[in-house]
């Protein structure tokens, strides 16, 4: 597998679930997303797909504060809560399958908690996803609630974590960023209509973000961080508007799109 046909999709937890409703899919946009992936696996790349925990995690992490690792004041609480949201993440990422599978992917969901440990860039795959990849199979990764090796005991791996993960290890072509609610990083998402598109972000730069409910893993403030550190990494980002699936296949095919380029620097 050469690293120019390799494509990274995450699929944002906002895009796939209503956020504020609790275990809320949006399966149309699963759907839609999936029929998207299939076009791009046709047109002769390799795809790893990611997807946030949305409604799945976020809430119940919040409540149990999971990210915060463990609490000694009250672990039997939090033990029923880590038990739940890692339930409930099983049951989005087996919804997600479904819908590739019924569009013509052979994807294998790839559980972050059962077969690797740690937190934020530190995450340590098993041989299991290498497994996935040499069998030429879609692994289907998210965010979860995963043991460490120090004090806290485990912590909060998100999707944009994973990304970045991934593009240490893979040195793919292209990672997407595929988000809700805008066509990409705003100048200001206060601004009435939320503010204008950054067709390139030369990164670095600081920009204007808002704290969305119920986030437990940084929101729009970390995903710039990993896709950057993406960038750095050597490879192209870019971050779309899911809703918009023209727009990535656009993407991915080197075509014009909306959405916003990383640019390493002006230069």
């Amino acid at each position: 597998m050469m690293p120019a046909d390799l494509v990274i999709i995450k699929f944002g937890g906002s895009l796939i679930t209503n956020k504020s409703e609790l275990c809320s899919p949006k399966k149309s946009i699963i759907d839609k997303m999936s029929h998207m992936a299939s076009e791009i696996i046709n047109s002769g790349k390799k795809l790893i797909i990611v997807h946030g925990a949305g409604s799945f995690g976020h809430i119940k992490s919040k409540k149990w504060k999971l990210s915060e690792g463990v609490n000694l004041e009250k672990p039997l609480d939090q033990s029923l809560g880590l038990k739940e949201v890692r339930r409930d993440m099983e049951k989005l990422n087996s919804l997600v399958v479904s819908s590739l599978r019924k569009n013509s992917i052979d994807a294998v969901p790839y559980s972050p908690h059962k077969n690797g440990k740690g937190i934020g860039n530190n995450y340590v795959f098993s041989t299991i996803f290498d497994e996935i990849l040499d069998l030429n199979k879609t692994p289907v990764l998210y965010g979860d609630v995963v043991d460490t090796n120090c004090e806290k005991k485990f912590g909060i791996l998100s999707g944009d974590d994973i990304c970045e993960v991934l593009t240490m290890r893979l040195k793919p072509s292209h990672v997407i960023f595929a988000i809700d609610g805008a066509d990409g990083i705003v100048d200001n998402p206060d601004l009435p209509g939320g503010g204008n598109v950054i067709s390139k972000y030369y990164i670095g730069v600081k920009v204007i973000t808002t704290i969305v409910p119920n986030d437990v893993t940084g929101g729009m403030e970390l995903k710039i961080k990993r896709a950057s550190n993406c960038v750095k990494l050597g490879s192209r980002v870019s971050i779309i508007n899911g809703n918009n699936t023209e727009m990535i296949i656009n993407a991915v095919n080197g075509s014009k799109y909306i959405g916003t380029e990383l640019i390493m620097d002006l230069d």
